[in-house]
Parts: C-alpha cells; sequence; structure tokens
C-alpha cells in the first residue's frame, strides 16, 4: 500500500525526463527527429532486473534533486517521505543472471538508418491457437497486434518480409489462409487511414463523431454470433464478448492456505461461550494480532474502554478465542467499515458501543431488518 502511494505520487508530480521512452511505437516516431551520423549505431538492451542493480542511495538522490515538483503536492514531512521511500526500495527484492538481450536490429543505409522489428533467439511463434474456444475478433485482435508491429516497428523495405513472416507464424497457428489475408488486408487499409488523416488537417465537421455504447455478453459459440446482427441494425451499439470460462477455474496455484487467523482485511464476530452476546469487529492487521489484543486486555490496567472486558468482568463470562468467524473479506478501508457497521446491525444481543454504526445512514436499517 506504501508502494502504491509513492508510485503514485512521483509518477503524477516528477517530470519526466527528455529520453523518456514510452513504449516501441512512441520510440518509432521519436527516432526520424534524431540526426544521426552514417557511422552511428543504435544499440537497445533489455536488462534484466535492471532496477535492482541501481543503488538506493543513487535513487534517492535522484529523487531529492526533483524534490522542489513535489512541493506542497505530499502531506508527509520531507525526511518522512524519503524514509518511506528508503524502506520500500531495501524491501523489494527480484532474481537476475546479468544476461542482456538486444532489442531492435538496426542497419545503415548510406544517408539513412533503417529499422526492423527484432526477435529474441528464444522467440517460440506460439500465439492463440485459431481452434481455441475464445471469441471470433481475440483471433482478429491478434493478427491486429502482429500486423501492427510489422507495420509500424519497421521501415517499408522490411515490410514484405516481416507480412510474410506473420503469415507463417499464423499458419503455424492453425489460421486458414482465407481468414489472415481477409484480417490483414483489413488492418493494414485501416492503419494507411490513419497515417494519411493524420498529414491532413480536419475539419469541425470530421471532428463530429456519434457516442458509441458497448454492450458485453459471455462468448458462447454458435450463439454469441447472433449478437452481431445488432451491431449492423444499430450503428451506436458495440458488442464486446468475454470468456466465461477462466483458466483458474480449471488450474488452481499449489499453493498453502493461507490459516484463517492469519488473514487480514477482514470483519469478524466473537460470540460469547456463555450467552447469546457478541462482538463485530474489523481489522486491516492480521486476525490472530487483534483477536489477542481484545483477549489480553482485561490483564492490562488501562484507562481505554473495552466492551469485551467489561462484559467479561461483568457477568464472569468469557469469548470464543479459538473460534472466531469471518463475516467478510474487503481491502478497501472505507468499505470495510460500512461492512462492519452492517454486521454489527445485524447482530441479536450485541456488545458494540452505539457509536460504531453511528456513521450508518437510517435508511439501510429497514434492508438490514429484511436480510
Amino acid at each position: 500500500r506504501i508502494y502504491i502511494i509513492l508510485d503514485k505520487t512521483l509518477d503524477e508530480n516528477l517530470e519526466k525526463p527528455y529520453n523518456y521512452i514510452k513504449n516501441s511505437f512512441q520510440l518509432m516516431n521519436d527516432l526520424p527527429k534524431v540526426n544521426l551520423s552514417n557511422d552511428s549505431m543504435l544499440v537497445s538492451l533489455d536488462v534484466v532486473s535492471l532496477f535492482t542493480n541501481i543503488l538506493v542511495r543513487l535513487v534517492i538522490k535522484s529523487i531529492e534533486r526533483r524534490c522542489h515538483f513535489l512541493h506542497n503536492k505530499i502531506d508527509l514531512l520531507k525526511e518522512e517521505f524519503f524514509k518511506a521511500i528508503s524502506l520500500v526500495l531495501n524491501f523489494i527484492y527480484f532474481s537476475f543472471n546479468d544476461k542482456f538481450y538486444k532489442k531492435n536490429s538496426l542497419c545503415a543505409d548510406k544517408n539513412n538508418t533503417l529499422y526492423n522489428w527484432y526477435h529474441k533467439p528464444t522467440f517460440s511463434a506460439k500465439y492463440l491457437n485459431f481452434f481455441n474456444f475464445l471469441p471470433f475478433d481475440t483471433k482478429k485482435g491478434t493478427i491486429f497486434s502482429l500486423v501492427d508491429r510489422a507495420f509500424l516497428l519497421s521501415d517499408n523495405i522490411f515490410h514484405t518480409k516481416n507480412l510474410t513472416f506473420i503469415i507463417n507464424i499464423l499458419l503455424l497457428n492453425d489460421y486458414p489462409l482465407d481468414f489472415i489475408f481477409d484480417t490483414m488486408n483489413q488492418r493494414i487499409k485501416n492503419l494507411i487511414k490513419k497515417i494519411h488523416n493524420v498529414h491532413n488537417v480536419t475539419t469541425d465537421n470530421d471532428v463530429t463523431k456519434e457516442s458509441t455504447s458497448w454492450l458485453t455478453v459471455p462468448f458462447i459459440p454458435s450463439h454469441t454470433e447472433k449478437f452481431r446482427t445488432l451491431r449492423k441494425n444499430k450503428g451506436d451499439i458495440r458488442i464486446a464478448f468475454h470468456s466465461p470460462n477462466k483458466m483458474n477455474k480449471y488450474i488452481r496455484v499449489q499453493k498453502d492456505t493461507c490459516p484463517r487467523t492469519s488473514k487480514n482485511n477482514v470483519v469478524y464476530k466473537i460470540l460469547c461461550n456463555d450467552c447469546d452476546a457478541s462482538y463485530v469487529g474489523q481489522t486491516g492487521r492480521k486476525l490472530k494480532t487483534r483477536i489477542a489484543e481484545h483477549r489480553n486486555h482485561i490483564r492490562y490496567k488501562t484507562s481505554t474502554r473495552s466492551v469485551i472486558t467489561e462484559h467479561r468482568l461483568l457477568h464472569n463470562h468469557d469469548f470464543q478465542w479459538d473460534d472466531v468467524q469471518i463475516l467478510d473479506e474487503e481491502p478497501s478501508y472505507r468499505k470495510r467499515l460500512i461492512s462492519e457497521m452492517l454486521h454489527i446491525k445485524k447482530q441479536k444481543n450485541s456488545q458494540n458501543l452505539q457509536t460504531d454504526t453511528e456513521s450508518l445512514h437510517k435508511a439501510y436499517i429497514p434492508i438490514i431488518n429484511k436480510v
């Protein structure tokens, strides 16, 4: 959670360096603006776990040089902010093997630098098989993605070679030849049209577009295709398909299950061992840590009030510490508070304070009583 906050703060407020490249497509757009001599060589390296090879002190020093961008943008003191960064950086570990891979192949041709789509030696040519039961549009999207890379990441002299390469790959993955040609032609026409539109000034009439509504439906072979007629009849409605069968439905990660008391971000309920009294609470920490605090509170001489301790002392009762119920699991703190209040209201003999549910709107009460 600390990492997410720091990452968002730095990403939104620090200026990107002049040599920042978002992706390969941006690289291809920026390279023609760079003046290169005939004997220049441009090399792109894939570095395994480059981040972990940068010293923490250099990262912090780099952020300190730009900390004026963060002025009045964070609620923490400067010392606390950098302490949090140091904490996160010192507890991130990745395995690496010091291997480098070339990203793009380059060759010089007189006064021009030519770019070509490069594949690593580990390239397997394995893509989504045509006989897979995923939606038909997903298979078209696979071809679109390959054409985009061959068309946008290479110069014109390599297009024929790369498109032939794509056709051979798709044939290896059982795509019909007619389907390959039709889909590739459709994508190439769209790409040429986009390039043409970039170089032409658009008028106000050209910019005017109708709003499009999306309808998402599960993909069922031989049935879902009937929805295509809806798109033809209604030009402002687009159909998107999703698969109801997910891999995790059939393949489970073989990890040891987390003990119930080791779970965090939970809403829990403790029952009295001698009557129908109960207490509902929430915690973002491990459940066993919070239960131990409830259980041991009676031993401490403290002015902090505990309704569980009061019940134990007043009635000489004890609670079912080894059989705590988990009512809900919710990582969001605000949603967890709402869930806690709802479950407090559902108790028959609640030991919670009235202030525990004062933030719950009265409109929820009739609904809770019906559940």
